[in-house]
């Protein structure tokens, strides 16, 4: 009988949960046995670390498993077989790097944390005040990031069995009691469905989308909220989960049957950003570590897409990434975290970097064709040094380990020695919300906003800095200067980048059909995506929901959707061989990962 989880289920049953200080050490002699977890308080706050050491396993993951397919990127011949072979398009199964592992791992982990909490909840006399207020909180956290490992596995991989129960054994992969086989359909409606309707734990109701207080709950005595900010970007936010998924809804959907689902996307991000943006001072805001009493404006940029971006060296659009400290920084929404000298690592710097003190290091640098896709002016391109940049004569990434030192004018290393950066990695940023608008906004039919919000922004389309166009959702209006901070500059003019050229209906002889002006718009932001997303594991998966949009629905057909993904990488490989091999893989075998869950 074929098995599924043997590795999982043997890796989470040896390992457990570890301590505070150790969040990756697997000694057994630290382990939580399985018949003694939970009986403490203590074991709650163990089991969530175990989830977040997961979490961290899993970090660097989607970025060596998709970007190496992406546009802009290649591999070294540094780089070992396997991923060379993820990059040629070769057969992915058994591939250790296409390995889901490490995404069951936190499922596993999450529905363990669920099951031993409600045990705990019903045998406990009583808990703590502190962690009274935060049981529910816990568990509302663990649901995303459930959600979270599921929406990874299925915008890589296209599918994923589905589980709500504890995994102490191995089970049978037939057991339809305990598995259920989605492809990204079904799985986008079960994420969704668990984001609105919550968890029900010893008859408690469990919402998912409550905060933590960090502050409050690890350290009670004194509630230092500001020892704690980091904490507060650990979890995804469900209005980010939730919209990403609802935009891979959509793609099974008729497009008049998605239009309610595009229309919340809208709604609710932009009042989102409008509450914040107008909030009154004294406000507590959903966002770590902000109030409203900032004198700077800097309240009014978070979450903006904005000229503060391109224009302040000091406050570049660097510090989203070259920073270990991911407090105030106000594109960031959530991250996974990592400390060197509590021995949590990922290999970002690593595989990025051709200065790193390792014969067998420096796995991925920008292709030449990836580096053309960027005007000079870009922020983003190899001319500004922003993102990228040469060392020692190579083309590489830079983003995760170098900053601009204001004083010095010049870029430096985050670390003297370079092995002990250990840079974030984000898994929700400012950004998001104005692609997710765009997207939005073209599929609502507004193709002016859409083509604002990709391009040059708001403050570029309204000079005067009033909403003047009453087909704009007033909630537009807070992205203005003052309350929008430096002015909204749009995803292109933020970065200084290369406008998209798309065909309007205002245009002399226009003559698209909405079906097709969308699929046009579509691919644009498409193309942005893969620019603006480099090596951080979402570029790649970003055409593969366009090529699920454009083959159902209606939309279109199969061949052409895989032809249209399969244009915007083949140019990155230089040799006509290699062209058709990715070709031919994609129209063969599709664009997802392929890996059998099965022995």
């Amino acid at each position: 009988m074929k098995r599924i989880y043997q590795f999982i289920c043997a890796f989470c049953l040896v390992c457990g949960f570890t301590a505070c200080n150790d969040m990756l050490d697997t000694n057994p002699d630290n382990i939580i046995k399985e018949d003694e977890y939970i009986n403490k308080e203590d074991e709650i706050y163990k089991g969530m670390l175990g989830i977040l050491n997961r979490m961290q396993e899993a970090g660097d993951q989607a970025i060596w498993l998709t970007d190496t397919r992406a546009s802009v990127l290649e591999t070294t011949d540094n780089a070992p077989d396997a991923l060379k072979a993820i990059y040629n398009f070769d057969p992915t199964n058994g591939n250790e790097y296409a390995d889901p592992t490490c995404y069951y791992a936190i499922i596993i982990a999450c529905n363990d944390f669920f099951h031993k909490m409600g045990e705990y909840h019903k045998n406990v006399g009583g808990m703590s005040e502190s962690t009274e207020n935060n049981f529910k909180a816990l568990l509302s956290s663990a649901i995303r990031f459930k959600v979270w490992a599921y929406w990874m596995l299925g915008k890589i991989y296209g599918k994923a069995y589905w589980f709500d129960d504890p995994l102490t054994d191995m089970k049978d992969l037939s057991d339809t009691n305990i598995f259920t086989y989605c492809e990204m359909q079904q799985l986008a409606d079960k994420c969704i469905g668990l984001l609105d309707n919550g968890i029900t734990v010893d008859g408690l109701s469990i919402p998912s989308d409550l905060k933590v207080n960090w502050a409050a709950w690890l350290n009670p005595e004194t509630e230092d909220a500001t020892a704690y900010v980091q904490w507060e970007y650990l979890v995804p936010p469900t209005i980010l989960l939730r919209a990403e998924l609802v935009s891979w809804k959509c793609n099974y959907e008729s497009e008049d049957a998605a239009q309610a689902d595009w229309l919340w996307i809208r709604d609710t991000l932009l009042k989102y950003l409008y509450d914040i943006h107008m909030a009154e001072e004294g406000t507590e805001l959903p966002i770590p570590n902000y109030n409203t009493t900032d004198e700077q404006g800097e309240l009014a940029m978070i979450f903006q897409t904005n000229l503060w971006l391109r224009f302040d060296l000091a406050h570049s659009y660097t510090t989203l990434f070259s920073s270990e400290e991911i407090g105030n920084k106000s594109q960031v929404v959530s991250a996974i975290l990592y400390d060197y000298t509590n021995h949590q690592r990922n290999r970002l710097v690593q595989y990025l970097c051709p200065a790193y003190p390792s014969n067998d290091a420096f796995y991925l640098r920008p292709s030449q064709y990836g580096q053309d896709l960027y005007n000079e002016e870009d922020i983003r391109g190899i001319t500004q040094r922003m993102v990228m940049d040469r060392i020692n004569g190579q083309p590489c990434m830079t983003k995760y380990y170098m900053y601009y030192d204001g004083t010095a004018h010049t870029y430096k290393y985050l670390r003297t020695n370079i092995f002990e950066i250990q840079p974030s990695i984000i898994t929700f940023r400012g950004h998001d919300f104005h692609f997710l608008l765009a997207e939005a906004e073209n599929h609502l039919g507004n193709w002016d906003q859409a083509e604002t919000i990709l391009n040059k922004g708001i403050t570029s389309r309204f000079p005067s800095n009033t909403l003047s166009d009453s087909t704009w959702c007033q909630y537009y209006a807070s992205w203005f200067a003052p309350r929008g901070g430096y002015g909204n500059a749009g995803i292109v003019g933020a970065a200084a980048g290369r406008v998209h050229k798309l065909p309007k209906p205002t245009d002399p002889n226009y003559n698209l059909s909405e079906a097709e002006r969308k699929q046009i718009y579509d691919w644009a932001i498409a193309d942005e995506h893969l620019k603006e997303y480099v090596a951080e594991g979402k570029s790649y998966s970003y055409l593969c929901k366009m090529a699920e949009r454009y083959s159902n629905g209606g939309r279109g057909d199969q061949a052409a959707a895989r032809d249209s993904l399969i244009k915007r990488i083949v140019p990155k490989y230089t040799s006509a061989a290699a062209q058709q091999k990715v070709r031919g893989s994609i129209n063969g075998n599709g664009y997802f990962i392929q890996w059998d869950l099965k022995d």
